[in-house]
């Protein structure tokens, strides 16, 4: 099965992945069919390249990310070791901020 039909598989939940949950959505696409996570830190956004190709919950997204900031994932912490502590609190762990 192609990545792109793999992602037809979620129809209907575009919301949840493209609205705080696109992490989760690479790492089902790293999990089913490897290849590197992605992140976008200007627009904040996750997407996962298999075989020279991006997707996220849209499907093939290549074509919206011909930019100079998307980075590998795995060099985010050397990159921007706040961002990424935050990046893992707000995207990953989806822990809610105290007030206290």
């Amino acid at each position: 099965m192609s990545a792109l039909n793999f992602i037809q598989n979620f129809k209907g939940s575009e919301e949840v992945f493209l609205n705080g949950c696109c992490y989760w959505f690479a790492f089902i696409l790293q999990e089913r069919f490897g290849g590197n996570m992605m992140y976008e830190p200007v627009i904040n956004h996750f997407v996962q390249e298999i075989g020279g190709r991006l997707y996220d919950v849209s499907g093939d997204v290549t074509d919206q990310y011909t930019t100079e900031y998307l980075m590998f994932w795995a060099d985010m912490e050397g990159y921007d070791p706040s961002l990424y502590q935050r990046i893992l609190r707000d995207c990953v762990r989806k822990e809610e901020c105290s007030d206290e």
